[in-house]
């Protein structure tokens, strides 16, 4: 366990996920229709049973932090709609930054970023010089804690200037990508 770090958090469904899994809540708990209740079959009763029961699975303690940023006062904005949707918007610590502020708790933890891949026209100037920044970001400010970058794009991951512990394969829709984790330490491994 340890700490959640979101920086570039987007519309906040990576730190959402992260509170939901800590607290071993189940997704979707405050929705009120599915699509399988208007199957032929479909038990109201069993339905109230089941949801009765997740909810008493739901750890209320925890001990860490979660922490999200954004440069985009939109994306802040839509996280923390989507995090009271979510029923966790209490959990979370939103704020407007730039990755590279964005406010690190002490101990170990996790810090998590989902950069573009440069898919949209005129996004790769820009990209050339963020990814090397999140190396530097791993490097100066997230000691002692695992980082990851979840991308569609090998050729800038590249230039992150870290090697990787280890590339899981992924898709985002017809995208392949790669989430890389990087153990973070002060100095060099030796």
């Amino acid at each position: 366990q340890g700490h959640f770090i979101n920086p570039m958090c987007g519309s906040g469904t990576l730190a959402i996920e992260a509170a939901l899994m800590a607290t071993n809540k189940a997704p979707g708990l405050n929705r009120h229709n599915f699509g399988f209740m208007h199957i032929k079959g479909f038990s109201p009763d069993k339905w109230t049973e089941m949801r009765e029961e997740a909810k008493g699975k739901i750890n209320k303690s925890y001990n860490f932090k979660i922490v999200c940023t954004d440069k985009d006062p939109m994306a802040v904005k839509a996280t923390g709609i989507n995090a009271r949707i979510a029923g966790v918007a209490n959990m979370l610590d939103i704020q407007q930054h730039y990755f590279e502020h964005t406010p690190m708790p002490k101990g170990e933890g996790f810090v998590m970023m989902n950069p573009p891949y440069g898919m949209r026209m005129g996004e790769m100037e820009k990209l050339q010089t963020m990814y090397p920044a999140i190396g530097d970001f791993f490097k100066k400010r997230c000691n002692g804690k695992k980082g990851f970058v979840f991308t569609g794009n090998m050729e800038l991951a590249k230039t992150i200037g870290l090697k990787p512990t280890r590339k899981i394969p992924f898709y985002n829709a017809k995208i392949e990508c790669r989430l890389m984790e990087f153990e973070l330490y002060e100095g060099t491994r030796r």
